[in-house]
C-alpha cells in the first residue's frame, strides 16, 4: 500500500497503550513496564515478560486506579490461577528469585486486568493460555510457549461501529485495502482512551472517528471538516489525536 494510504490511520498505529508485561527482575519500573516480547528467561534487560506489541508504558501499577475509576488488582502468591502458573515457572527455573514471588504475581495480576479492559475477555483467555502453558514448560533461555504466545499477541478487541466505518472509509478514499486488523487497532486505541481518559474521552474519540467516516473523500484525506468533534475531543481528553 502506498504510504499516503496510511495518513488517517498513522496516528493510531503510532500510539501505544499499556505494557503487557510482568516481572520486576532486572527492570522494575513504577508503571510495570519491562523489556521483551515473549515470556523468557533472558530478555534484553534480563526481565521475564509476557507478550507485548511494542506498547509504550502506562500509568497503572498493582493496586492503582485508572482514570475510569477501576482499581487494578494487586495480589500475593498462593492464590492459584494463570498468574500462579507464571510465577511457578520462573521460580522453578530460577529458584534464587524466590524473594520476588509476590512482585511477580502482583504485576501479572495488573497485566491481566489491563488486558481484559483493553483487549476483552477473548484476548485475555489467549494470554492466560500462555501462562498455563508455562506451568509445564521446560526451563530454557529464550521464548517459551511460542505457539500460544503468537496467537495471543495477534489478538485484538472486537471493533465497534465507528472503527469499522473509519477503516472502510480508508479503503474507499485511498482505493487500497487497509490492513485486516485496522479496525481492531482502532478499537484498541478507543479502549485505551477510555482507560486513561475516562468514558467521556472514549466517547469523544468515537464521535470524531464517526464524523471522519462521514466526510467526502477530499475532506477525509485532509482530516478537515470535523472541527467541532475535534474540539470536543480536546476538551474531553486533554489533547487531540
Amino acid at each position: 500500500m502506498e504510504s499516503s494510504a496510511y495518513r488517517s490511520l498513522a496516528f493510531l498505529f503510532s500510539l501505544g497503550t499499556l505494557p503487557i508485561a510482568c516481572g520486576p527482575k532486572g527492570g522494575d519500573t513504577t508503571d510495570g513496564s519491562t523489556g521483551g516480547t515473549d515470556p523468557t528467561r533472558g530478555t534484553t534487560d534480563g526481565t521475564p515478560a509476557t507478550p507485548t506489541d511494542g506498547m509504550s508504558s502506562g500509568p497503572a501499577t498493582a493496586g492503582a486506579t485508572d482514570s475510569a475509576g477501576t482499581t487494578d488488582p494487586g495480589g500475593t502468591t498462593g492464590t492459584g490461577g494463570p498468574c500462579q502458573a507464571y510465577v511457578d515457572y520462573f521460580l522453578r527455573c530460577d529458584p534464587e528469585d524466590a524473594d520476588l514471588a509476590d512482585q511477580f504475581y502482583a504485576q501479572c495480576m495488573t497485566f491481566r486486568h489491563q488486558a481484559e479492559v483493553l483487549y476483552g475477555p477473548t484476548c485475555l483467555a489467549l494470554h492466560d493460555a500462555v501462562y498455563e502453558c508455562m506451568e509445564t514448560a521446560e526451563c530454557q533461555d529464550g521464548p517459551v510457549c511460542g505457539a500460544e504466545t503468537e496467537v495471543a499477541d495477534a489478538c485484538l478487541p472486537e471493533a465497534g461501529a465507528s472503527c469499522i466505518a473509519f477503516s472502510a472509509k480508508e479503503a474507499e478514499c485511498y482505493g487500497e485495502p487497509v490492513p485486516a486488523n485496522a479496525a481492531g487497532h482502532c478499537q484498541l486505541y478507543v479502549n485505551s482512551q477510555v482507560y486513561y481518559g475516562g468514558p467521556a474521552c472514549g466517547a469523544a474519540v468515537e464521535e470524531y472517528f464517526a464524523c471522519l467516516a462521514d466526510l467526502p473523500c477530499p475532506e477525509f484525506e485532509m482530516g478537515s471538516g470535523c472541527d467541532v468533534q475535534e474540539a470536543e475531543l480536546v476538551t474531553a481528553c486533554g489533547g487531540g489525536p
